[in-house]
C-alpha cells in the first residue's frame, strides 16, 4: 500500500506541472539560483554579465534582420550549440577576464553561447553581394504574400520593445533617486516621476501594437501549407532553426537577469570598502544605475522572448516538427528549468537532525498606564510551565521547480523520528491532516498546493509539564492555591510567497520570501478576567479596577490575516544570517463568566455566574534571528549546514465587550501578554 500510495503521490504532482505553463518566458528559475549558490558577489562579473545580455539583443538582430542569406547557406544549421561545443568553450572562457583566478564563478551558458554565435557568423556567413536575401526574415517575407512586412514589423516591434526597456530604466532610476530625498525635495520632482511613468505606458501600447502585427504574421505562417517543398521548405526550415537559437538564447538571459540584478545590489555595496572594479566594453551606463539597466534590459527580453517562442512554435508546426527537436534545444546543459524539465537533479533530499526548546511565558500588564489603572486587583496568574524539549531527525524528499525552491515536500512515508523529548510534544504537521485529511488524498493536497505556490505548516505543541499558581497581586510570593496544567497551542499558517511576483529583482538582493496568508491559533489557559470602569481623575477619564473573575479556563482561538518576511541573503557560499519578522492580526470567540456575588460563602456555583460570549481581537507580533554556516567546501554537491535560530511570538488578547455600570462604560481585559519562542540548533544536509 506504501509504494501505491508514493506512486499516486508522484503522478498527482505530475499532472499538475501543466499548470505551470511550458517555456514561459516570464517565470523564475531555482535551477539558475542553485547554479549561482556558490559565487561572491563580483563587480566586474556582474558588468560582462550586463555586456553578455546587451549583445545578445544585438545577436537576435543580426541573426534575423542583417547577416544576408540565400536557401541552402550553412550559418543557420551552425548556430545550435552542442554539448562538446559548450564544454570545449566553458574551458576557454574559464581562464579568460573577468573569469581567471574566480574559483567559484560560473561562467553562463549565455556567455558560452554568444561567444559561439559570433564565431559561427564570422567563419559560415556568405559574402553579402551573393547572397539572394538581405536578411532570413527577407526570405521569409517571400514565403507568402501575406507576410512580406515580416521584416518591417519586427523591426518596428524591436524599436517599440527597445523604447519601453529605455523609459523602464528611466522610471526605475527616478524612483530610486526620490526614495532617498526629504518629502520636500521628493515633492518637487513628484511631476518628473509621472511623467516617466506616462512614457512607460505609452510604450507598453507601442509594444502592443507592434506585437499584433508580429502575431498575425505567425499565424499566416503556421496557416501555410506550402511551406513542405523545395527552397521554401529550406527557408521555412532555416528561419525555425534560427528562431529557436534565438528563443533559447534569450531564454538563458531570462534566467540570467535576477541573479545579475541581485549579485549587483551586493557588489555594489562593498564598493567602498576597497574593492575595484573596472568598467570595460560596451556598457556604457554607470556603475550605480546597472541594477535599473538591467530592470530596463528585462522588459525587452520578457517580450521578445513570448513572441519568439509563438513564431518557432507555428514554422515547428508548419514543419510538421517539435521545438523540442529543434537546435536551439540541442544543448541539454541549461539553467533553464523548463529546457530541463524535471530530472533526477530537480529533486532534492533533505536531512535535518537538531534540537528544539519550545518555551511558553506570559508576562502580565502594568499596574497602571496613561489609561488603565489595575491597582485593587486582588489576584494574579502565575504560570510555571517546563519548556518542551526535542531532539529529532527529519528526511524529506523536495522537488524545486521553475519559481519555487522547495515546490513540493514528498514524505514518502518517511516520518518525523523523535530521538528523545521532554516536557511535551511538538507535532509539525500539514494543513490538509488539521482538516482531517489522511494518507493518499492528503499527500496529492499538500503537493498541489506547492506547485502552484502556495505554503502551508501546522504545529501543535502540547506541554505536559506544569502548574498554575494563584497569587495575591500585592505581594506575588503569596501563593494562594496551585494547580497543575496542560497546555495544548496549535497553530496553522497557509499563505503565498509574493515575493516571487514582484518584478524588482533588487528586493530579492536582501529579501528571501514575502508571504501573506491566514493564520489559525488556538490554545486555553486558565485566567483571570479584569473589568475595569471609566473614572474620572484630575489628570483626566482613566480606566480603573472593578472586578475580577474567579480563575477560569478561557480559549484563545483566533483567525487572522498574516504576512511575514525573511531579510537575508540565501544560502550564501560561507555564512548567511537572517532576520524574520511576522505580523498577524484577527479576531475569534471567546467566552467567560463574573460572579454575582464575590463572597466566598456564596461560591462559584452556576446560579452565582453572569456568562459573557464576546468576539475578541488577537494581535500577533513576532520574529527570528538565525546563523546559517555552510561545514563543506563550497564546491561540494552535497551541502552540509549548521543552523541556528531563536524565534518567538508575543500575543495580545483585546476583548470587544460593550458594558456600561450606571452610565459608565466599561472594558475587560486579561491583564497579561502571551509569548511562545524558543531557540533551535540542527544540523541540515541536501543534496
Amino acid at each position: 500500500m506504501g509504494r501505491i500510495s508514493r506512486a499516486i503521490t508522484l503522478g498527482g504532482l505530475l499532472t499538475a506541472l501543466p499548470l505551470l505553463g511550458g517555456c514561459g518566458a516570464a517565470t523564475q528559475n531555482v535551477r539558475a539560483f542553485r547554479a549561482y549558490a556558490n559565487e561572491d558577489p563580483n563587480l566586474n562579473v556582474s558588468i560582462d554579465r550586463i555586456e553578455d545580455m546587451s549583445v545578445t539583443l544585438e545577436l537576435v538582430d543580426k541573426i534575423l534582420l542583417q547577416q544576408s542569406y540565400t536557401p541552402g547557406d550553412m550559418w543557420p544549421r551552425r548556430l545550435g550549440m552542442t554539448d562538446a561545443q559548450f564544454r570545449d568553450i566553458k574551458a576557454e572562457l574559464r581562464d579568460k577576464y573577468p573569469y581567471g583566478g574566480l574559483e567559484h564563478a560560473e561562467v553562463p551558458i549565455l556567455k558560452c553561447y554568444r561567444y559561439h554565435l559570433e564565431k559561427t557568423l564570422e567563419e559560415y556567413a556568405p559574402p553579402p553581394e551573393k547572397a539572394k536575401y538581405a536578411s532570413l526574415f527577407d526570405a521569409v517575407g517571400a514565403l507568402n504574400p501575406r507576410t512580406k512586412d515580416i521584416k518591417k514589423h519586427w523591426i518596428a516591434y524591436r524599436d517599440a520593445t527597445a523604447k519601453l526597456a529605455q523609459a523602464t530604466e528611466d522610471q526605475e532610476r527616478i524612483s530610486t533617486e526620490l526614495q532617498s530625498l526629504p518629502d520636500a525635495a521628493r515633492a518637487k520632482r513628484e511631476p518628473e516621476l509621472a511623467a516617466a511613468q506616462q512614457k512607460v505606458l505609452q510604450a507598453q501600447g507601442e509594444v502592443l501594437y507592434a506585437t499584433d502585427a508580429i502575431n498575425n504574421d505567425t499565424e499566416n505562417l503556421k496557416s501555410d501549407a506550402e511551406l513542405t517543398s523545395g527552397d521554401r521548405q529550406q527557408i521555412a526550415r532555416d528561419a525555425f532553426y534560427a528562431l529557436s537559437v534565438a528563443f533559447r538564447i534569450e531564454l538563458e538571459a531570462l534566467a540570467l537577469i535576477p541573479i545579475i540584478t541581485i549579485q549587483s545590489v551586493r557588489a555594489l555595496a562593498g564598493v567602498g570598502s576597497g574593492k575595484t572594479f573596472k568598467p570595460h566594453g560596451k556598457l556604457v551606463k554607470q556603475v550605480w544605475q546597472m541594477p535599473s539597466y538591467v530592470s530596463g534590459i528585462k522588459q525587452a527580453f520578457l517580450r521578445q522572448a513570448d513572441l519568439l517562442e509563438r513564431m518557432t512554435g507555428a514554422l515547428a508546426q508548419a514543419l510538421k516538427t517539435d521545438v523540442k527537436q529543434s537546435p536551439g534545444m540541442a544543448l541539454a546543459e541549461s539553467v533553464v528549468d523548463q529546457i530541463v524539465g524535471i530530472t533526477l537533479d530537480s529533486f532534492r533530499v533533505d536531512l535535518k537532525a537538531g534540537a528544539e526548546m519550545f518555551i511558553f511565558s506570559s508576562i502580565g500588564t502594568p499596574d497602571r498606564n496613561d489609561e488603565y489603572d489595575f491597582r485593587g486587583r486582588k489576584f494574579k496568574l502565575d504560570y510555571r510551565i517546563q519548556p518542551i524539549v526535542l531532539v529529532n531527525a527529519r528526511f524529506d524528499v523536495v522537488l524545486d521547480w521553475i519559481r519555487m525552491p522547495g515546490a513540493a515536500n514528498l514524505g514518502f512515508g518517511y516520518s518525523t523520528d523523535r530521538v528523545y523529548k521532554f516536557g511535551g510534544d511538538i507535532q509539525q504537521t500539514t494543513l490538509s491532516q488539521q482538516l482531517g485529511i489522511d494518507g493518499v488524498a492528503s499527500d496529492v493536497l499538500e503537493a498541489g498546493m506547492g506547485l502552484v505556490g502556495i505554503r502551508s505548516s501546522a504545529k501543535v505543541a502540547t506541554f505536559t509539564s506544569g502548574s498554575v499558581h494563584q497569587v495575591q497581586a500585592t505581594n506575588v510570593d503569596n501563593t494562594v492555591a496551585t494547580a497543575p496544567l496542560r497546555l495544548k497551542y496549535t497553530q496553522v499558517d497557509v499563505g503565498y510567497d509574493i515575493l516571487w511576483l514582484l518584478r524588482d529583482d533588487k528586493i530579492k538582493a536582501y529579501m528571501e520570501e514575502l508571504v501573506v496568508g491566514g493564520r489559525y491559533y488556538r490554545y486555553a489557559l486558565p485566567r483571570i478576567v479584569y473589568e475595569l470602569i471609566d473614572t474620572p481623575t484630575p489628570s483626566g477619564n482613566k480606566f480603573t479596577f472593578f472586578r475580577e473573575t474567579p480563575p477560569q479556563f478561557i480559549a484563545s482561538e483566533f483567525w487572522m490575516l498574516a504576512a511575514s518576511g525573511r531579510f537575508g541573503q540565501g544560502d550564501t557560499p560561507r555564512w548567511s544570517p537572517y532576520l524574520d519578522l511576522n505580523f498577524a492580526g484577527g479576531v475569534g470567540p471567546t467566552k467567560f463568566y463574573f460572579l454575582n456575588d464575590p463572597n466566598p460563602a456564596v461560591g462559584d456555583t452556576p446560579a452565582n455566574r453572569t456568562n459573557a460570549r464576546e468576539a475578541a481581537v488577537g494581535l500577533v507580533g513576532g520574529g527570528a534571528l538565525g546563523l546559517r554556516w555552510r561545514l563543506l567546501p563550497r564546491g561540494s554537491r552535497l551541502r552540509l549546514d549548521l543552523r541556528a535560530e531563536y524565534r518567538g511570538n508575543m500575543l495580545y488578547t483585546i476583548v470587544t465587550r460593550d458594558a456600561t455600570f450606571q452610565g459608565r462604560a466599561l472594558r475587560t481585559d486579561f491583564g497579561q501578554f502571551d509569548i511562545f519562542h524558543g531557540p533551535t540548533i540542527a544540523i541540515r544536509g541536501a543534496l
